[in-house]
């Protein structure tokens, strides 16, 4: 497997002096603003809403030479939004790194991968009904998390690499700001979630590699509350006063975003903040990203009932497939929790040959208060996102 090691030094180097993809001041807000009517409701109070958008684009010049243009409306990494599930992509991508790092004989992200459980709170997975062998796999689980979103298969690759493996890939990325601090979906105290299991990858000869339990730093010491709402429901008892995000992982628009530029056009961002994969991993990982579950080679995923098409797209579809207009695909990862709605993609019309990239947030929550599941995904918060993603394809066509 590939090693990749740049030193601290010409990372950090790399990175000053590097440009990623330049960002423009342009006539974005000007075609939201006159794009209101469509857009809904959020667009008469974008601050309140907390929107967050960055459209990338793909300048080709002579030559067949390329330049991504990056275009922003309120983006900003001090207004705080919950990412909910988007952490999977970048999850995926730190653990195919490791792998490759690791540089260890027989071991790859095919190799059945066992969880341990070393703490009473922790859990071992050592089968996957799912698997086509009925074992689990780093790619296994790559698949898992993107095509369904499972929250399962992206802990396990959380407590693989654990808090602060995470954190050096990531800021070599430039996602400096990211802070991955819990499990999804699994109520533990904080204390327990800087705890991660022991990890085993065996073959039919036995263990090919190890790891232990470790304990990461508390990455929530020292950040500042960041509170927000009024009120929130905690084992169904209503307390007052805001809730504070500041122990949740925060992942700033513009990251995330600046990484799914690095996954799409690796060619094409500074060598230093590219993730150290190989094709063949960046090809696995996009393919999960793009397939409907009734695409995907996981029967399980196949049931409609349970996992229909669409329900993880919200830019275009609004998590309605029939309105993906024929030769569309999107490759994206979404997320939703606390009244956010999130979503990173890839958009390609290979009809009208054009391509972009398209982040964005928005916060539907209109009494403020946590934990009830009041909030207006369906009447604001999916349609908003679809319009943005039907108007960023409309310019992406006229302007090609």
């Amino acid at each position: 497997m590939r090693q990749f090691r740049p030193t601290a030094l010409l990372a950090l180097l790399a990175l000053a002096l590097a440009p990623l993809a330049e960002t423009q001041d342009t006539d974005l807000e000007q075609r939201l603003l006159a794009a209101r009517d469509r857009l809904g409701a959020v667009m008469d109070d974008p601050a309140g809403h907390r929107v967050q958008i960055l459209l990338t684009r793909v300048e080709r010049g002579s030559g067949g030479r390329r330049e991504l243009i990056r275009e922003q409306f309120r983006s900003n990494a001090d207004e705080y939004f919950y990412p909910a599930s988007v952490i999977k992509f970048p999850i995926a991508v730190a653990a195919l790194e490791w792998l490759n790092d690791l540089d260890v004989p027989g071991l790859d992200r095919d190799t059945t991968m066992l969880t341990d459980a070393a703490r009473p709170a922790q859990t071992p997975a050592t089968e996957d009904a799912t698997a086509p062998r009925g074992m689990p796999s780093v790619a296994h689980y790559i698949r898992k998390l993107s095509i369904v979103s499972d929250n399962d298969a992206s802990n396990r690759l959380f407590e693989l690499l654990g808090t602060d493996e995470l954190k050096a890939r990531l800021a070599r990325w430039g996602m400096t700001e990211t802070r991955l601090t819990h499990r999804l979906a699994v109520r533990l105290p904080p204390e327990e979630n800087r705890h991660f299991n022991p990890v085993r990858f065996v073959d039919q000869d036995g263990i090919v590699h190890a790891v232990p339990a470790r304990t990461g730093a508390n990455l929530a010491a020292g950040v500042e509350p960041i509170p927000l709402g009024v009120g929130e429901l905690i084992a169904g008892a209503y307390v007052e006063g805001p809730k504070d995000f500041a122990g949740l992982n925060h992942m700033p628009l513009a990251e995330v975003h600046g990484l799914l530029e690095a996954i799409v056009f690796p060619d094409l961002v500074p060598e230093a903040t590219r993730p150290g994969i190989t094709t063949s991993d960046r090809a696995l990982l996009l393919e999960a990203m793009r397939v409907m579950p009734s695409e995907s080679d996981i029967e399980a995923y196949r049931d409609a009932d349970r996992f229909p098409d669409g329900f993880a797209n919200y830019f275009i579809m609004g998590r309605d497939p029939s309105r993906l207009p024929k030769g569309v695909t999107i490759t994206n990862k979404v997320g939703r929790a606390y009244g956010f709605l999130t979503e990173t993609a890839h958009i390609v019309d290979s009809v009208y040959e054009v391509e972009f990239l398209l982040s964005a947030t928005v916060h539907v929550n209109a009494n403020r208060i946590y934990n009830d599941d009041d909030y207006e995904y369906d009447e604001l918060g999916f349609p908003f996102l679809a319009e943005l993603g039907r108007l960023m394809l409309e310019h992406a066509r006229k302007t090609r």
